[in-house]
């Protein structure tokens, strides 16, 4: 008889964002739990996350009546299991109570709750119904927890875990390039709030300053059409490449001189800690996560003041082979803070202690 304890995971959709990439390398780690997954909405095309793992995947649906549906029916029949939740908000959150689920662990990856003075009004009303004491928090980052505790509340307990990278795959390569193209990469969604039509702006001036640059954005996303007309539209398609999402992403760090990064907002940022274990320097958007990942290493940062970025950008090209050094150095101290081990102990035994 199979008495490993039966873990949930619940979120919206199975695409390679930051989050869900994390997933399947916790249910490879942690063989004492038997883990299943819902995804509350219906199976999209392109790749997912647990493509080719022998796990139980279940759908919900884009029409929301019947997401909500299904979701309570799903809840309602594993009720006495543990539910851990990432990112799914206090509506569905709210009818995994009314189902009856008793173990509920909740993971918070974002920092945007609403995006109007009315949904804020109606989403804080919903979590003061769907929040109890007996759910357990956690947050992927001091930022998070701040952003949650100051928006949503503050009543209840958190537990910051980091995400966790694997330091085995992202390794620095010690491979000798022998031309001199100098390779800067975007690594992530092309989505709305990475600030990419800027990332682009600041590539068409690093370009003019240092012409044996060549920049790849590497990802997919709703914004990928748009993206490549603008950079058509700039007429510097021959320097400037989208060549999709890559799973192999630890190559791409391998192979990239430097990962330029100027998200508008993120609970975390994996990418920018992925690049730096391999070796990678990074230069990045002075947002809260990043303050927080690169406390130690300010020298990756870019100031507060947007209208100075094209200059501190090409200022920090030029000073390539520090930051190189730098990226060497700090990979040694984010290989224990932001390793594999440090999260999978502390989830575990959240798992363990549910009863």
């Amino acid at each position: 008889m199979d008495n490993k304890k039966k873990i949930h995971f619940v979120h919206y959709d199975a695409g390679p964002g930051g989050m869900e990439v994390l997933l399947p390398v916790i249910i490879k780690e942690l063989t004492q739990f038997d883990f299943s997954v819902y995804l509350l909405r219906s199976e999209k095309p392109g790749v997912s996350v647990y493509q080719g793992m022998t796990i139980p995947v279940q759908y919900g649906d884009d029409n929301n009546l019947k997401a909500f549906i299904k979701a309570f029916s799903y809840a309602r029949k594993y009720r006495n299991e543990i539910f851990h939740v990432y990112n799914i908000g206090p509506f569905f959150l709210l009818l995994f109570k009314l189902a009856g689920v008793k173990h509920i662990v909740y993971s918070i990856h974002g920092t945007v709750y609403w995006k109007s003075e009315l949904k804020k009004y109606i989403f804080k009303a919903v979590w003061k119904l769907a929040l109890n004491k007996r759910i357990v928090f956690i947050a992927n980052s001091e930022h998070s927890k701040n952003e949650f505790f100051k928006k949503v509340s503050e009543r209840y307990a958190m537990q910051v875990i980091y995400n966790p990278v694997d330091a085995n795959r992202f390794k620095e390569n010690k491979t000798i390039r022998t031309d001199n193209t100098i390779n800067i990469i975007y690594a992530g969604r092309l989505a709305n709030g990475k600030n990419l039509y800027k990332w682009i702006d600041i590539a068409l001036k690093v370009h003019l300053q240092f012409p044996q640059t060549a920049f790849n954005i590497y990802g997919d996303g709703a914004l990928k059409s748009e993206i490549s007309d603008y950079v058509l539209h700039h007429k510097a398609e021959d320097y400037i490449h989208l060549p999709g999402f890559k799973k192999d992403v630890e190559q791409v760090y391998q192979e990239a001189d430097v990962l330029l990064f100027l998200s508008e907002y993120e609970s975390f940022g994996n990418v920018v800690v992925e690049s730096i274990l391999s070796g990678t320097p990074v230069i990045v958007s002075p947002i809260p996560s990043m303050k927080e990942i690169f406390r130690d290493y300010p020298q990756f940062l870019l100031s507060d003041d947007i209208q100075k970025w094209e200059i501190e950008v090409n200022d920090k090209i030029a000073q390539l082979e520090t930051l190189k050094k730098l990226a060497a150095q700090a990979s040694k101290n984010f290989a224990e803070r932001f390793g594999v081990s440090q999260h999978m102990n502390a989830l575990a035994e959240i798992y363990e202690n549910a009863n």
